[in-house]
């Protein structure tokens, strides 16, 4: 993803945000930070603060809502979500809205 997309279309002006679902890590930022400094992400990464994954995935209907891809467009508005990783589709559709 940093590679792929942030690094490719950040001066485009493309926003990066990641969200780590795992209640556990909560409480483990540290270990977050490293493991996605080793990574090279440098677009912000959040943890899920929801005491249990059980609790988190509640509110979703079907199968597990991770990993999930969600693009916004500059107003805001969910214009793409893929369960799962499509590079070819979320390439299209980042050049699609960057030109908007």
């Amino acid at each position: 993803m940093q590679q792929r997309f942030f690094e490719k279309y950040e001066s485009q002006g493309l926003v990066m945000v990641a969200i780590n679902p795992d209640p556990d890590d909560y409480t483990q930022i540290p270990e977050v930070q490293a493991f996605c400094e080793t990574l090279g992400v440098t677009y912000p990464v959040g943890v899920e603060e929801t005491s249990t994954y059980e609790l988190f995935t509640s509110s979703f209907d079907g199968t597990n809502p991770y990993p999930v891809d969600v693009i916004v467009d500059k107003q805001g508005i969910i214009r793409y979500v893929a369960r799962e990783y499509d590079p070819a589709a979320m390439d299209a559709m980042i050049i699609k809205l960057l030109a908007e």
